[in-house]
Parts: C-alpha cells; sequence; structure tokens
C-alpha cells in the first residue's frame, strides 16, 4: 500500500508530465515533449494515430515525436489546456486521465495575431496515459487520446503538415 505522501508525490509528478507535454507541443519544444515518454511508447489516438502505426504494436517514442513535429511545426501557434485530472495509483498501476482542449491556429496575417474561424481548429477529447518509473521519472509508456468532438477547420491539419514539410525543405537548404 502507499503512503498517503508517496501517492501525492505520484499525483503531482503526473500532472507535471501533462504540463511539460502541453508546453513542449505549444512551444515546439520536442525534447521537453520527448522527455515525457520512455523509448517505447505504444500510441492509440484513433484516427490522428492510425496512419504512424498500429496501436497495439510499441513504437520508439524519437519517431512519435517526429510525428508530432511533422503536424505542429506547420500552425503558427496551438494552445493545450489539459485538466480534470484522475488518477489510478497502485502498486500494480498507475495511470491518468485527463481532459484535452486544444486550438490549432494558422494564421491568415501572421503580422496580425487575430483569429478568424478559417484560421482556428479545436481539439475536445480526453487523454489516458500509463506510465513506468524510469531511473525515478514517470515516463509514459501507453497513451491514448479519445476525441470526442472538433470545431473549426479540420483541413488546417493537412495545410499545417504541408508547412511543416516545406519548413523542412527550406531548412535543409539553408543548411547546404
Amino acid at each position: 500500500m502507499l503512503t498517503m505522501e508517496k501517492n501525492v508525490l505520484i499525483r503531482n509528478a503526473l500532472i507535471a508530465n501533462y504540463n511539460n507535454y502541453a508546453q513542449g507541443i505549444d512551444t515546439k519544444d520536442w525534447s521537453m515533449v520527448r522527455d515525457c515518454f520512455a523509448d517505447d511508447v505504444f500510441i492509440d489516438y484513433g484516427a490522428l494515430s492510425a496512419s504512424t502505426g498500429d496501436a497495439t504494436v510499441p513504437r520508439q517514442a524519437d519517431d512519435w515525436v517526429k510525428h508530432l513535429q511533422s503536424v505542429i511545426n506547420g500552425f503558427s501557434i496551438t494552445r493545450h489546456a489539459i485538466t480534470n485530472h484522475r488518477f489510478c495509483i497502485s502498486s500494480a498501476e498507475v495511470s491518468c486521465r485527463a481532459y484535452l482542449c486544444a486550438d490549432h491556429v494558422i494564421f491568415s496575417n501572421p503580422e496580425i495575431p487575430i483569429v478568424e474561424d478559417q484560421d482556428v481548429v479545436t481539439v475536445v477529447g480526453e487523454y489516458n496515459n500509463h506510465y513506468i518509473e524510469i531511473d525515478g521519472d514517470l515516463k509514459i509508456c501507453r497513451s491514448e487520446l479519445a476525441v470526442h468532438w472538433s470545431h473549426g477547420n479540420a483541413e488546417l491539419f493537412v495545410t499545417a503538415t504541408h508547412n511543416a514539410r516545406e519548413q523542412l525543405r527550406s531548412n535543409a537548404n539553408v543548411n547546404l
């Protein structure tokens, strides 16, 4: 049986993990995002992750972060709010469910940060992350996202992927 103090420390660590994940994505700090995961991770984000591999087969966290970059880097800005954390903490399992509300924006005019309806898509859902302890830190070993609904211009994901690909090409040409 876990002590109350250990239980509180674990809860705080899980919330910090979610916060680091959201902050890392929103600031495009990919090492911060990567640090949230174990080396091998199961990812099941439904249709959002289906093209990246079978949810029942672990993947390399580095590959998953590269996939996230291939979309998120193409947005002007994102804002992920992860709230209402519900914990399952026992000697056999550490997991946490939390709500997600994430805005993804491509500004029509990057000089003027005003969002029109066509510039934003919001995704609302629920994460269910499972954790393992690695070197004293809790890392995500299984991450599930159930999208409950989205609102706005869903085509922005296609545009963002294209933008991110173009940024990679442009950076590769600059580094030649």
